[in-house]
């Protein structure tokens, strides 16, 4: 059955929390599998993950996952926050390493896998990791980084979810070779809407992402013309959603940044495109 789920972040003021809950609301309609809110640098957005957790569990109708990272924080600051989160009626994680650039590089676990491991001796939570359908900037090799997923794997994770990217066929071709390697658990496509092409191109590059030329030169000509940046990510985002559903895909996780209207053109989409197959 075909299924979408959200991720968010903490918001940071009152405007901004209302902004939230507004396009929480709005997203709620597509009945989505769960909704992800990300951790801070080092634990830096703790408290804001932890009341966002809580308002996205009494106003939606689906799980609530949080994020947690291990690079930049302590043993204790992980296992406190953890058990909150179980304390609250959280029972899934997003489990990820962490940025050294915002965390200076200090780790308590040599790896995810022990990291994954360390939180089902806390409690038994379902662990959702990252992917990497263009290769982790600090990976060695693509070999490598599906090695590390599936150590992930093994450790206890039951879901991937991939970085964000532009170009299906990579998505396609990272999932072949992850299944012939031995991956088995769900391999979910991260989507991520265009709402400002300049910053993306920065996220691209600090991820290793690539921004196919027909992306560039979509927004490159629509300059020139003086055309919507947003239709244009509007038609971009249909296209690869709508690829993803004829390809067979089921389930679709949306980096929403906090908006409403990208993401619900993704979800509607890609549920559109499933049930259009369903009925042909």
């Amino acid at each position: 059955m075909p299924a979408v789920s959200f991720e968010y972040f903490p918001p940071r003021n009152e405007a901004a929390k209302d902004a939230l809950s507004e396009t929480v609301d709005i997203l709620s309609a597509f009945q989505p599998t769960f909704q992800s809110v990300t951790y801070g640098a080092g634990g830096s957005s703790q408290s804001g993950t932890l009341d966002t957790l809580r308002v996205l569990a009494t106003r939606g109708r689906s799980s609530v996952a949080s994020h947690l990272t291990y690079t930049g924080s302590t043993a204790a600051d992980i296992a406190k926050f953890a058990n909150e989160l179980w304390d609250s009626g959280i029972r899934n994680i997003v489990a990820l390493r962490g940025d050294d650039r915002e965390n200076g590089g200090n780790e308590v676990f040599t790896s995810t896998a022990q990291f994954i491991r360390t939180l089902k001796r806390y409690h038994p939570f379902e662990i959702a990791v990252s992917c990497y359908p263009e290769v982790h900037p600090l990976a060695e090799s693509f070999a490598t980084d599906i090695a590390v997923l599936k150590e992930k794997q093994a450790a206890g994770a039951t879901q991937a979810i991939t970085q964000f990217f532009f170009d299906n066929s990579v998505f396609y071709d990272f999932v072949e070779k992850a299944r012939a390697a031995g991956v088995t658990l769900p391999i979910v496509p991260g989507i991520l809407p265009i709402y400002n092409f300049e910053r993306v191109k920065q996220m691209a590059a600090e991820c290793g992402a690539h921004i196919p030329h027909h992306v560039i030169e979509a927004f490159d000509k629509g300059a020139t013309a003086g055309s919507d940046p947003l239709e244009i990510a509007a038609e971009l985002l249909k296209a690869q959603v709508h690829d993803l559903a004829v390809a067979g895909y089921e389930a679709i996780h949306i980096y929403t940044l906090n908006r409403t209207e990208l993401a619900e053109l993704a979800a509607s989409t890609f549920l559109n495109a499933h049930q259009a197959r369903k009925v042909a």
